[in-house]
C-alpha cells in the first residue's frame, strides 16, 4: 500500500463520508431506542444525553439505564457500568496501533480516540485501516468517530421526544432497536467467544436479574462474558493475532 497522504488528500472528509451511511444510521436507530427507553423510565433529557457522551458504550448505556430505572444504588451502578465497559480495553489495545503515524504513545490524541471508540469505530478500523494512508489515518477515524457519535446523539434526542408521538402499538418495537443493534454488532465480529458470550448472557442474565435487580446484570455480564471468553479459547489467542 502506498502510504502517501496524497492518495487521500482530505482524510477527514473521507472519514465523514464513510460514517454517513450504515454506521451513522445504525447508531441513530440504536440510540433512538435508548432515548425512548430512558424517556419511558423517567430519566431527564440532559442526563440521557450526558450519559451518551460520557459513557459512549451501548452495553454500558443499557446497564446504566437499567440500574437507573430500577433505582439501584450508586455503587451498583458504578460497578455494573465498569464491568460493561471492560470490553473497551481490548478494542483500544488492538485499534490504536493501527492509527498511529509514529511509534509511541501520544497521550492526548490516544485518550481522545479511546474515548470516542465504539464497536462501530473498532470494526471499521479493523476492516478498512489498510486502505487508508497512514499519514491521515488518525484524522480519518477521529472524524468518523465524531460523526457516528453525533448521529447517536441525534438519535437519542429523536427517540426521547418522538416516542410519545408514535402510536402505542409501535412504541414497543422502537425499544427493541437498541438490543437488536447490539446483537448485530456482536455477530459481526464473527468470533466464537462473542457467540458464546451472547448465548450464555441471553440465558443466564435474565435468571440472575430475578435474583437481584441491582447486581444481576453486572454479575451476569461478568460471569457469562468471562465464560464465553474462556470456552471460546480467547485466552489462548494473541492480541491482534
Amino acid at each position: 500500500m502506498n502510504e502517501d497522504i496524497t492518495d487521500m488528500p482530505r482524510p477527514g472528509w473521507a472519514g465523514f463520508k464513510a460514517a454517513c451511511g450504515l454506521p451513522a444510521l445504525g447508531l441513530f436507530s440504536a440510540l433512538a431506542g435508548f432515548g425512548a427507553l430512558t424517556e419511558s423510565g423517567g430519566m431527564e433529557f440532559w442526563m440521557m444525553m450526558a450519559s451518551v457522551v460520557l459513557i459512549w458504550s451501548m452495553p454500558a448505556l443499557m446497564t446504566f439505564s437499567e440500574v437507573m430505572v430500577n433505582s439501584g444504588g450508586i455503587s451498583a451502578m458504578f460497578i455494573a457500568v465498569a464491568f460493561a465497559n471492560v470490553r473497551n480495553i481490548p478494542m483500544v489495545v488492538t485499534a490504536l496501533p493501527m492509527v498511529r503515524t509514529v511509534p509511541g504513545i501520544r497521550w492526548l490524541a490516544d485518550l481522545t480516540l479511546a474515548q470516542l471508540m465504539s464497536p462501530t469505530t473498532w470494526i471499521h478500523i479493523l476492516v478498512t485501516s489498510s486502505t487508508v494512508p497512514l499519514a491521515g489515518r488518525r484524522w480519518y477515524f477521529t472524524v468518523f468517530s465524531i460523526t457516528v457519535l453525533s448521529a447517536a446523539l441525534a438519535g437519542g434526542a429523536a427517540g426521547y421526544f418522538g416516542v410519545n408521538q408514535l402510536p402505542a402499538e409501535v412504541r414497543p418495537a422502537l425499544l427493541l432497536l437498541t438490543p437488536l443493534y447490539l446483537t448485530l454488532i456482536m455477530l459481526s465480529v464473527r468470533k466464537l467467544t462473542g457467540y458464546l458470550s451472547l448465548a450464555l448472557g441471553a440465558i443466564f442474565v435474565p435468571m440472575l436479574m430475578t435474583w437481584s435487580v441491582e447486581w444481576g446484570l453486572a454479575a451476569g455480564g461478568l460471569i457469562t462474558g468471562t465464560a464465553g471468553f474462556l470456552l471460546g479459547g480467547g485466552h489462548r489467542q494473541k492480541v491482534g493475532g
